[in-house]
Formats: C-alpha cells, sequence, structure tokens
C-alpha cells in the first residue's frame, strides 16, 4: 500500500487522465457522479477527482516526508545531547521540551500558521519543530541505556570528545529506534498536514491537496453529493494504514 502511494507520488500527475488543476471549460461538468469518463466524479469546479486524488500523493508525501525527516534530525540532536550529558542539561532541555507537547500539534501548528501564512515549507518547519521533542523523548530513553555500556566508558577513557562518542559510538547502536520512530510520527505527519489543509491553514488553494478537497466539499454531503469527498478520505486513510503496517513490520524486524 505505501510502496504504490510513492508510485503514484512520483509518476500520478503523469498517468492521471485529465489536467488535476483543471481547464475553464471544466465547470460545465461541475458535480458530476462517477461515471466511464470521471472514474470518481468530478468536484465543485468541474475538475476530476480521480486526477487530483493521484496528484495529491505527491503533495502529502512530500510535505510529510519533509517535515518528518526535520523532526528526526532535530529530535535525534536533542534526544543524544539530553541523554548523553544528563544532569543540568537534561533538566533544562527537558522542561523546554514538556513544554511543548502539553500544546496540541494542531493548535501549536494553526498559531505558528497564521503569522507564516499558508505555504508549503512553513508546513514543513512548524510540523517538523513540533515533532522534534516527541522524537527528542524516546532517542534520550534510548541513550540513557546506552550510555551506561562499556563501549562508552572505553571512548570517555580514551578521552573522545562528547560529539564523536554520541555520533560515531552512541548514535549507530540507537538507529533502530530512530527509524522506528521515523515511520510512526510518518503517519501522523500526514494527518497533521491534511489536518490543516482542511482547517485553511495548509497549502495554497490551487495545489492538489486531499485534505483541501475534503474542506472544500463535506458541506455538499447533505445533498447526497459524496464523492468529491470519499475518495480524497479513503486515500488519506489507504496511505496511513499502509505506513502504520510498514512501522510495526520495521519495529518487529529490529527486535528479532
Amino acid at each position: 500500500m505505501t510502496a504504490m502511494w510513492v508510485f503514484l507520488a512520483i509518476f500520478g500527475e503523469a498517468i492521471a487522465p485529465f489536467d488535476p488543476l483543471g481547464t475553464p471549460e471544466d465547470v460545465l461538468n461541475r458535480l458530476e457522479s462517477p461515471s466511464a469518463d470521471n472514474w470518481f466524479g468530478t468536484d465543485q469546479l468541474g475538475r476530476d477527482v480521480f486526477s487530483r486524488v493521484l496528484a495529491g500523493a505527491r503533495q502529502a508525501l512530500t510535505v510529510a516526508l519533509a517535515a518528518t525527516a526535520l523532526g528526526t534530525v532535530v529530535g535525534t540532536f536533542l534526544g543524544l545531547l539530553v541523554g548523553y550529558f544528563g544532569g543540568l542539561v537534561d533538566d533544562i532541555i527537558g522542561r523546554i521540551l514538556d513544554a511543548f507537547l502539553s500544546i496540541p500539534l494542531v493548535i501549536t501548528g494553526m498559531i505558528a500558521l497564521t503569522a507564516l501564512g499558508p505555504n508549503t515549507l512553513g508546513v514543513i518547519i512548524v510540523i517538523g519543530l513540533v515533532f522534534a521533542p516527541l522524537i527528542a523523548k524516546t532517542v534520550r530513553a534510548a541513550v540513557l541505556a546506552e550510555r551506561q555500556l562499556d563501549y562508552v566508558s572505553a571512548a570517555q577513557l580514551r578521552r573522545e570528545r562528547p560529539l564523536h562518542i554520541m555520533l560515531v559510538e552512541i548514535l549507530p547502536n540507537v538507529i533502530n529506534v530512530i527509524i522506528v520512530e521515523f515511520t510512526v510520527r510518518l503517519g501522523y505527519a500526514i494527518f497533521v498536514v491534511l489536518a490543516l489543509s482542511f482547517l485553511g491553514f495548509g497549502v495554497e488553494p490551487s495545489v492538489p491537496d486531499w485534505g483541501l478537497s475534503i474542506a472544500d466539499h463535506y458541506q455538499f454531503l447533505t445533498n447526497d453529493i459524496w464523492w468529491p469527498v470519499l475518495f480524497p478520505a479513503a486515500a488519506i486513510a489507504s496511505l496511513v494504514v499502509g505506513i502504520n503496517l510498514l512501522s510495526d513490520a520495521i519495529a518487529q524486524a529490529f527486535e528479532q
């Protein structure tokens, strides 16, 4: 399932039967139900829903992957720092991380993006920085366990620099925790990215986006016009389920 959406993120726009952004003539075919010509029907501007679902895979995965990667890099560094040094460093940085974790993710994103405006780069930075404390907490716990082992003590006796010990000695031994954490956060990132789009704090309106498509059409459900909402929602569900299954498989492989 994940591989399918990765493939569509790369080639979806090329294989889409219609222009995802639509043409001026499309408005004449607005809100048509699924048919042989338009498999998923058309939206309120007459654009082909199937083509927009295919094109939306790139937006969802690109933004979520970039945000999760940023959060993983920042969170891993913070986790290594507080886990290795402990003491006062752990107390100070740990309290700051706890303060960030006390605020719901979507609310933090809404506040930040209200100031930055709806743009893709802002979404990536905000979500990445919001995820960093969560990842830092997990990495910190793994580093605390590793710090007590003999190979770290040996490196300290050789008078290796703390940065060298953290990056060369400890990091390779906690990389499995980081990979699992990355895949878990990726699923959350997709939900947050699309939730922000649904609330109007995500990408620009012209970009094919699943969350934005649902936001633009959910009011039509009362008129039995379900296809502009159902198919983007099904795409979100299948992608997140696929990533969660992948995350579980990776976690089980590392445990063996």
